[in-house]
Formats: structure tokens, C-alpha cells, sequence
């Protein structure tokens, strides 16, 4: 019997051991469709690598934009400390500025930018980072339920419930809010960081002020020529920047004295990366853009209306993962269809398994879908893409041996 029962004991650890390891075998997978895109590395301006500049350094200026829930200055900080760790910056500027968000156009709250400043070793590249928290634009307006995430509300619901119900009630109403007269202001919080960011260098930039970007100052794009500039959103920011972007341009377009800011443009890349994105779910009811199905007229250097662009590109990079409930891939006939031709849009779908795949009692598999929304920023796949991009010339040796990838040719 001693010896039975040693023999099922081997056996109980062997399995044991076995489904630890199981567990602890990284086999999620991802899976890349549609252009090769360059990564943020490649879009570092005017970099002096041999003999470095302190006073000119190759910069880079990237805006993060957050999405549904509740977001308070300093979200962003595992996405900011990935980014560094990929960069291998080792200097920060100690001061993190500060700008109280304002618009001629909205009297109420427009969120906070925070700016951070990063650099390498001789101080030969500068990164940057603008962090967008646009809670403020709807925080009152959410305060309306927030009885209902109280203890006295919740003492009568199951825990696992209660966790449930906290979240839809800190997500679901900025989706609603975003269809109401909340859009206008959104936005504008989003057009004005975007303006920060395309305007003045660091020692420039105001610091714990309510302060306004204004576009029409002599001196505004001064510095747009010498950084490179990228958008990274999660969620719902994903809509709401493609939004701003639309908005800006037709903004600017229509009225006269932006000559020379449409010039500028017109040679510029942009890059979006979106980490999680609802873009044909809240298309649905909208309205047509105001120039579609017209890209390779006027973003093809031959087309009969390439004039018309706004900028040189606007590459898309929608990182889905396919167990996120809310994410969806972006085909290039959407883009095509609901994008403004004139913003020259691009997209290459990454579909990344973000939360691992985990089996219950051995019979179903699942995957947390709160993981697979909001991790997107620590995954090292989707950060060496982020920093390296992919195909062609881009990407990092992990990516490529864990990612599968069919490249398609741009046809303008």
C-alpha cells in the first residue's frame, strides 16, 4: 500500500508539474495583415549620432490618448516606462509640465496635458511624451451613477458582480456621452493637445497654466519640421483622434490664411498606433466623411487630385487582440470607405494575443477579456513594434520569429 500510494503521488506531481509548465509556455501567437510600417525608432528627426548636439537633438514627439474609463494624470506611465526600457533612454528632465486645456470655442473643462521629457546618454535623441487625460470633459455628467458603485448599493450584489457592474459603470457612459453634446468638446481636448504637440519645442512650452494653442500664431510650426510625430490611443481615443484629425483639417481647409500650415502637412507623415479600437462599431449611424473612396486619386503621386492631400500619409496600426470584446480589425475598405481620403490613410492590422488562454476544469479555454483590452502597453510584441515596426527593413528579431506576416502592396 506504501508504495501505491507513493506511485499516485509521483503521478499527481508529475501531472502537477506538467500542467505548471504548460502554464508557464508563452504560446500566445500573433498575426500581422496589410502594409509594412515604420516604427517610432525611424521617425526621430535631424538625429546628430557621431557628434551629438545637446542643443539639436533628434526628436520625436508622440501624444497618447486614452479611452473609455476612468483616467486620472499618470495612466500612461506603463506604456511611458516600456517605451524608455525599448528606447534605452537614461535621462529624464525632472520637471513633467503641466497644461490646463483651453478652447475659444468651450468655456468648460478640456482635460489635462502632461509633458514629459526623455533623452539618451549624449543626448543625441529626445523623446517627448504628451499624455492627454480628457476624463475631465464628462466626469461631471458620470458623477450622476456613481451612487451606484457605493457600498450601500453594492451590498446586496455578488462581489464578482459588483466588479461587473463598477465597470460598466465607469465605461459605458463615455461611449454614450461621446453621441451627445460631449463630442464637440472631446474633440477639441484632442485638437488642442495635437496642437501642443505640432507647435513649440520643450523650453517653450507653458507649465501649470490654462492655457490655448493658437494655430494662427506667426511662429506656430516653427518646430514641426524637426520632430517626428505619433499618435498612440487606446479604445475609444482610437475614434476620437481619427475624429480630431478629420475635424482639424477640415477646419483649416475652409478658412483662409492656413496656406502654409496645409503646405507643411502635405509632406508630413503621420502614425497612429491603436491599442484597442472601436472604429466600425462607432461608425455605425454616422455620417459618411466629407471626401471617401477617393484615396488613390489623392494620395497616389500621379493622381488627378493629389493636390487635395492633407498629409504625405497617415499610417493606421490597429494592435487587436482577438479575445479583447472590444476591439475590432480595421480592413483597408473601411479606411477606404470611412476615413477622409484626404488624411491619406493606411492600415496594417496587428492581431496579438494579449492575455494568455487559460483551461477551466480541462474542458473550455478562456482568455480574461479585461487583460486582453487593457495590456496592450506591457506586451514586449506589441512595444518592439511600437519602437521597431514591421517588415521589410522594420521589426525585431522576437516579432519575427513569433508573428506571422503577409504583407500587402499598396496600390497608389
Amino acid at each position: 500500500m506504501p508504495g501505491f500510494l507513493s506511485g499516485c503521488a509521483s503521478i499527481s506531481k508529475g501531472i502537477t508539474e506538467a500542467i505548471l509548465e504548460r502554464d508557464n509556455e508563452d504560446t500566445r501567437q500573433c498575426w500581422i495583415t496589410g502594409r509594412s510600417f515604420a516604427g517610432l525608432d525611424s521617425l526621430f528627426q535631424d538625429e546628430t549620432s557621431e557628434a551629438a548636439n545637446p542643443l539639436d537633438p533628434g526628436k520625436l514627439k508622440v501624444l497618447m490618448v486614452h479611452g473609455i474609463g476612468d483616467h486620472v494624470p499618470g495612466y500612461s506611465r506603463r506604456l511611458q516606462d516600456g517605451l524608455v526600457a525599448e528606447f534605452g533612454f537614461d535621462n529624464m528632465d525632472e520637471t513633467v509640465k503641466s497644461i490646463d486645456l483651453a478652447s475659444r470655442e468651450y468655456a468648460g473643462n478640456l482635460g489635462v496635458l502632461r509633458v514629459h521629457r526623455y533623452m539618451n546618454l549624449n543626448r543625441s535623441r529626445e523623446m517627448l511624451f504628451y499624455e492627454l487625460t480628457w476624463d475631465p470633459v464628462v466626469a461631471g455628467e458620470k458623477h450622476l451613477i456613481s451612487y451606484d458603485n457605493a457600498k450601500e448599493s453594492s451590498i446586496n450584489r455578488a462581489p464578482l458582480n459588483h466588479t461587473l457592474k463598477t465597470f460598466i459603470n465607469s465605461t459605458v457612459p463615455d461611449v454614450l456621452m461621446y453621441n451627445t453634446k460631449y463630442r464637440t468638446p472631446i474633440q477639441l481636448s484632442v485638437a488642442q493637445a495635437i496642437c501642443w504637440v505640432m507647435s513649440d519645442k520643450w523650453d517653450a512650452l507653458p507649465n501649470n497654466q490654462k492655457t490655448y494653442c493658437d494655430a494662427n500664431r506667426s511662429d506656430y510650426l516653427s518646430q514641426f519640421d524637426d520632430s517626428g510625430i505619433a499618435i498612440i490611443s487606446h479604445s475609444m481615443g482610437s475614434r476620437i483622434s481619427l475624429d480630431a484629425l478629420q475635424e482639424a483639417m477640415a477646419y483649416v481647409t475652409k478658412r483662409p490664411g492656413y496656406e502654409q500650415i496645409i503646405d507643411k502637412m502635405k509632406n508630413k507623415p503621420i502614425y497612429l498606433y491603436m491599442l484597442s479600437n472601436q472604429l466600425p462599431l462607432l461608425q455605425l449611424g454616422q455620417p459618411l466623411p466629407e471626401v471617401h473612396d477617393q484615396v488613390r486619386a489623392i494620395c497616389s503621386a500621379y493622381g488627378d487630385r493629389h493636390d487635395e492631400r492633407f498629409f504625405e500619409k497617415l499610417q493606421v496600426v490597429a494592435f487587436s487582440d482577438p479575445n479583447d470584446l472590444f476591439s475590432y480589425k480595421v480592413s483597408p475598405e473601411y479606411v477606404n470607405r470611412y476615413v477622409d481620403s484626404r488624411l491619406c490613410p493606411g492600415v496594417t492590422n496587428v492581431l496579438v494575443q494579449v492575455a494568455p488562454i487559460r483551461s477551466i476544469l480541462g474542458a473550455q479555454e478562456l482568455a480574461n477579456p479585461l487583460v486582453a483590452h487593457s495590456d496592450y502597453e506591457v506586451d514586449s510584441r506589441v512595444l518592439k513594434m511600437l519602437v521597431s515596426g514591421f517588415g521589410m527593413s522594420h521589426g525585431d528579431d522576437e516579432v519575427r520569429e513569433r508573428c506571422e506576416f503577409i504583407e500587402s502592396i499598396p496600390d497608389y
